[in-house]
């Protein structure tokens, strides 16, 4: 009965797996043999009858007893046995645990980011980074999942339910933990391996080969609050730690749906800290994590232009691909699909598909609606490749052919890019190429006659043209000049929505132009996206182009 109890759960819940395993563990060994029969009712009097008899000392009796009882402990451990071997992995089954790439950030760089943490940090200090949380889709179904960019940053370690534990002058874990007696500065706390979870989702990394593929002591996270307490709290007050930085939660705050109170989770982690380690002060290092990410080393600078090599990739057959009556969903598959197809593991943010009445929505990600002759359509997207994001905007005409106002306003965009360009140069203000742009915008406004009052162009440009990326579309920087590494990007735009104050001829009209732009040590910026083209006459040339040889192969068939 309670192996066809354990085939049901199985079959029911796809946790049963680690439950069943739990409850063999207890009833399966020998010594627990009156405990499984304490399962059945009957049993139950068996062992009290039992009792009694060794009390009476009727050693006849009692051997039948047990002779009867373990009879029924071997049916009952083969019937385990065969429910084991049933619903269970296997203890030898290995799944596929892909190795870093190729390409990846060196271990060593990695080394070098958390050094730089370190050496800012005193010696009663700890730092603590959190991996990101697992975001559920709908039900029990949950998004792809994305690590947090500072745990990236810092380790490459790419699983959830992670922590990282910077430690200036180390710490000598306890020998139950680790024998080695070594002063360890980082500490990796992963997931333990768990075998019948990894047939639902893949390999687990485990402490063991995280240790070895990342450089950093693993230790299984729970022994997170152990080497916490062992910090905070150590038995000599003299090595007590008295600062804990914490730069990220997973979540900072939740809304209570009934009441729409706003729960600060990060507030209340902090508090809780506080109250179990009094002398503790809790702070955060995101100036200082958001001053070493704005520069790009080497490696980062070698990954990001692949991302940009392989959004340019993307961008272009999309663009050929535009025609009258496309959808939006249709680009944005080819879009993505190129992507993948070139190594990109995502897409670095949802990808902007905007035709028509769209593109004047800045972000619009629906991408369902279909393209029509004489239309815009505006497709702001980027790959992501081991961590690092592009982000490229084009603007391109549905029929191949800008319209006199459509090649109006795209010129104008063309010229407030091209004067905010020569801005990104070392020691200039962040600030100073959008306002550029906004000076040509401006103008251009006035002279096409869309505005009549200067301060109106904010009703047509209402966004910031720069900022970094990196990890983030809109990566972790200070924003104060320009240094050597830094990529940004330069997206002017302007877009007039239907009943805009204005002739109606410049209705839905919508155009940005968004590159990816690398500060130098000295001399003109690098526009790494520079193989897409911008000017208005050679976008269309590819999408005339494209069309031309659609036209031929289907005479062809």
């Amino acid at each position: 009965m309670l192996v066809q109890v354990l085939h049901v759960l199985y079959f029911q819940q796809a946790y049963a797996h680690s439950q069943l395993q739990s409850i063999i563990t207890i009833v399966e060994p020998m010594n627990h043999v009156f405990l499984a029969c304490m399962w059945q009712r009957h049993d139950a009097v068996r062992v009290k009858k039992l009792n009694l008899y060794i009390r009476m000392k009727r050693t006849d009796k009692i051997q039948k007893t047990i002779q009867f009882s373990a009879a029924i402990l071997a049916v009952y451990c083969l019937a385990v046995g065969i429910a084991r071997d049933a619903v269970a992995q296997p203890s030898q089954a290995r799944y596929y645990l892909a190795p870093r790439h190729a390409e990846d950030i060196p271990l060593e760089r990695f080394r070098e980011r958390r050094q730089k943490v370190l050496r800012t940090m005193s010696p009663k200090s700890i730092a603590i980074f959190f991996a990101a949380d697992k975001r559920t889709r709908q039900n029990d179904v949950e998004y792809e999942y994305r690590q947090n960019s500072d745990m990236l940053y810092l380790s490459g370690f790419p699983e959830s339910e992670s922590i990282l534990m910077l430690i200036p002058e180390g710490i000598v874990l306890p020998l139950s933990m680790d024998s080695s007696k070594i002063k360890h500065e980082a500490l990796l706390f992963v997931r333990k391996r768990d075998i019948n979870r990894e047939i639902w989702t893949g390999a687990i990394i485990g402490a063991e080969r995280a240790t070895a593929m990342y450089g950093i002591r693993a230790l299984e996270n729970v022994h997170f609050f152990t080497v916490l307490s062992l910090l905070l709290q150590p038995h000599d007050s003299t090595k007590r730690r008295d600062t804990v930085f914490i730069t990220t939660f997973p979540t900072s705050t939740i809304v209570e749906p009934l009441s729409g109170e706003i729960i600060n989770i990060e507030r209340e982690a902090r508090l809780r800290l506080q109250r179990q380690y009094p002398h503790v002060v809790v702070r955060s290092q995101r100036r200082l994590i958001a001053e070493l990410r704005q520069i790009k080393d080497a490696d980062e600078l070698r990954v990001i232009r692949k991302a940009v090599a392989i959004t340019v990739e993307g961008h272009r057959a999309a663009i050929e691909a535009v025609r009258p009556n496309v959808y939006e969903y249709e680009l944005e598959a080819i879009m993505e699909a190129t992507f993948k197809q070139h190594g990109a593991e995502d897409v670095g943010y949802p990808s902007i598909i905007g035709s028509g009445a769209n593109a004047c929505i800045l972000h619009y990600t629906a991408n369902r609606r279909q393209a029509k002759a004489g239309e815009l359509i505006l497709m702001d997207c980027g790959a992501e490749f081991l961590g690092y994001t592009a982000d490229i905007t084009r603007t391109v005409p549905v029929s191949g052919e800008f319209t006199p106002e459509q090649r109006a306003v795209y010129n104008l965009v063309y010229a407030a890019q091209e004067a905010a360009l020569k801005e990104y140069r070392k020691g200039v203000d962040w600030r100073k190429p959008h306002s550029k742009a906004v000076e040509v915008i401006r103008a251009g406004l006035l002279q096409l006659g869309i505005i009549t009052q200067p301060e109106d162009y904010e009703l047509y440009f209402p966004h910031g043209s720069v900022h970094y990326i990196g990890l983030d579309v809109h990566d972790a920087g200070n924003y104060t000049v320009f240094q050597p590494n830094m990529v940004l990007t330069c997206e002017p735009g302007i877009y007039i929505p239907e009943g805009s104050p204005c002739d109606p001829k410049w209705w839905n009209i919508a155009v940005r132009i968004e590159d990816d732009v690398l500060i130098t040590e000295d001399g003109d910026p690098i526009i790494l996206s520079a193989a897409l083209p911008r000017k208005a006459e050679q976008i269309e040339a590819i999408v005339l182009s494209a069309a031309n040889q659609r036209v031929r192969k289907s005479k062809k068939r």
